[in-house]
């Protein structure tokens, strides 16, 4: 029997729409475990294996789901409550029951970004590795296909695609298409006569070495990973992973009048 894990908050668990999900559960008997975001024991709770993850909430919420899914080699589903935001869909276009039944076939794949070849700390829409100093810049070497670059700036953005209109795309970098697998660079507030973005083939490998005695962090989708101020040079490599999440999409194609709507209000 499918067992489903539900990842939200509790603020999203009490709309209408989560209480009539609930019940349709029961009412099919279907077996599934909350894990609530804000309970303490959420990283325990999530070690269950699950057949299907399943997020009510925002696109922070879903990243979450994504990454419990990425971990339990599931498939992921992310629903909105109320405003639907980039990464999740209504309630009212998706179709449960086949859901539940296992029918896979609208399900595409998302690939997510790695670090030096880490496969259990994914980021689907961006790695971000930025100065802690509010006054200094930091100095950055950026390498791929055997060619170097030096960049002085507040930071730099590693985007996937389907990240380019999150951190990327407020930075000025592109939107790519999200059934491009590629790695988008655009730096944060650069200093040097760098271009606004570069995009790269999903082959790419691109090496980010930050000098040494520098402040910095990385952050994965928003969440700080790690904080560095070394006295030796700092490189981290960067790719896509050979490996993919199942997402359920309605479609193929990319929200852009929901998201250009969002921005231009």
């Amino acid at each position: 029997m499918i067992k489903l894990g539900i990842v939200s908050s509790k603020k999203y668990l009490r709309s209408k729409q989560s209480t009539e999900f609930f019940r349709y559960l029961d009412s099919k008997n279907i077996s599934y475990k909350k894990l609530i975001l804000e309970d303490k024991n959420y990283d325990n709770e999530s070690k269950d294996n699950f057949n299907l993850i399943i997020s009510i909430g925002g696109d922070g919420t879903a990243l979450k789901a994504m990454k419990l899914g990425w971990s339990n080699s599931a498939p992921v589903l992310n629903l909105g409550t109320g405003r639907v935001g980039y990464l999740v869909k209504s309630f009212e276009n998706i179709n449960l029951q086949k859901v539940i039944k296992g029918d896979m076939n609208n399900f595409k794949t998302r690939v997510p970004i790695i670090q030096n070849n880490q496969e259990g700390e994914p980021a689907f829409n961006e790695i971000v590795v930025i100065k802690n100093s509010p006054t200094r810049m930091l100095d950055i070497k950026i390498e791929t296909y055997d060619q170097e670059v030096t960049l002085r700036a507040d930071g730099v953005i590693i985007s996937t695609s389907m990240g380019s209109t999150a951190y990327n795309y407020s930075a000025g970098g592109p939107i790519v298409h999200a059934s491009i697998d590629s790695l988008i660079i655009t730096p944060i507030s650069p200093f040097t006569k760098f271009p606004r973005s570069i995009v790269l083939d999903k082959n790419s490998e691109i090496k980010i070495t930050v000098l040494k005695n520098q402040d910095f962090s990385v952050q994965f989708d928003g969440i700080e990973l790690q904080q560095c101020n070394e006295i030796k040079d700092l490189t981290f490599t960067y790719k896509l992973s050979a490996n993919q999440l199942k997402v359920l999409e309605e479609n193929n194609k990319p929200k852009l009048d929901h998201f250009l709507n969002q921005i231009l209000r």
